[in-house]
């Protein structure tokens, strides 16, 4: 059940991010001859392109950068950028956590060290796992010829328990007006 959910779900990311308009991929700035990638500006666009083809009766909502600092069972401050989830219980869908294709290496550790913790290492409670049923590491503006090198270049970084690329599904969403696409670590 949780996986149809999910693919329904992911279904409409898919679509979302193909209607992302160029200038959120990569903002103008004045002043600059060069575009720059802006997570939060590509995020906004990307939640509200997803949230468009949202059905108003679908049990799980989507949220954007929810706070996790202070809750009860997550014993880190953690605010993700994307959550799928039923909003006051710890009924969690998905977990998704984006990076410009040309963040630093750390900033993507971080983010994929925090999306193991989301999926593995939640407390249970009243014998209810606390864990989110997926995680996606979502990358744009980057090439998928570029995927291999980065690849190897995260895997390579910080080999630790910290992260379990078994429990991070990755997508990389290229350019504007196409499709993002799922890629694998191995």
């Amino acid at each position: 059940m949780m996986r149809r959910k999910l693919e329904r779900v992911t279904e409409w990311l898919l679509c979302a991010s193909e209607q992302v308009a160029p200038e959120y991929l990569q903002l103008p700035v004045a002043g600059k001859e060069e575009l720059e990638y802006r997570e939060r500006v590509y995020c906004y666009e990307l939640y509200h392109r997803w949230r468009c083809h949202w059905p108003e009766d679908f049990r799980f909502s989507l949220s954007g950068e929810v706070d996790k600092s202070g809750h009860r069972r997550i014993r880190q401050a953690y605010k993700p950028d994307f959550l799928v989830h039923v909003p006051g219980q710890m009924k969690n869908l998905l977990v998704m956590e984006v990076k410009p294709g040309n963040a630093n290496l750390a900033e993507m550790w971080n983010d994929l060290k925090k999306l193991t913790y989301f999926r593995r290492d939640l407390p249970p409670e009243n014998g209810q796992p606390g864990n989110y049923f997926a995680a996606y590491f979502w990358l744009y503006g980057l090439l998928l010829k570029e995927w291999p090198t980065l690849r190897m270049k995260l895997l390579s970084a910080q080999p630790s328990p910290e992260f379990d690329q078994a429990l991070v599904s990755c997508f990389i969403h290229e350019s504007p007006a196409t499709r993002a696409l799922q890629v694998s670590w191995e």
